[in-house]
């Protein structure tokens, strides 16, 4: 019963507080952690393909909780200069339209500036040349893939944009 009463106040919480950017900060932050874990769990891509598009889908939503943040409550802050009776109304149609604006715009334009050279940081960090020995050598040549040779299309999500 206690659970129940918890839950519903905090319902009641949300129901009172209707700011969109709970409800998108909550999808990316599913989205920051589910992402990678099922990327990592594919076992039809390469490793390193699967680190790069798992940091980099991990490093959107961390570029996107915040944004979603501090648009949604810069667009709310425009609702003051709005006369007494409108500021209400307003102030949740701004805060929808920060929320908006910060997914269309302003998150892929984050990203496109942060993720390439963070992404070529860690790429430099993790390069590290391996030592060549005989079992190197003799098997440096790559398994083929069955999956391949066949001719069938490809179903799920495709990592890597290949």
């Amino acid at each position: 019963m206690a659970n129940f009463n918890s839950l519903k106040k905090l319902c009641n919480s949300l129901g009172k507080n209707n700011d969109p950017a709970y409800a998108v900060m909550a999808i990316a932050l599913v989205k920051g952690i589910c992402r990678p874990m099922f990327t990592m769990m594919d076992k039809t891509e390469d490793p390193e393909t699967k680190k790069y598009t798992a940091i980099r889908e991990g490093l959107t939503e961390v570029i996107a909780i915040p944004t979603y943040f501090a648009l949604s409550r810069g667009m709310a802050g425009l609702s003051k200069k709005m006369p007494q009776a409108l500021q209400s109304k307003s102030k949740e149609n701004l805060m929808f339209l920060g929320v908006c604006v910060a997914a269309l715009f302003v998150i892929p334009a984050l990203c496109s500036i942060a993720i390439k050279p963070l992404m070529e940081k860690i790429k430099k960090k993790n390069t590290n040349p391996k030592p060549v020995t005989a079992y190197n050598s003799f098997n440096s040549v790559d398994k083929p893939r069955l999956h391949t040779f066949y001719n069938r299309p490809q179903y799920g999500m495709k990592v890597g944009g290949v």
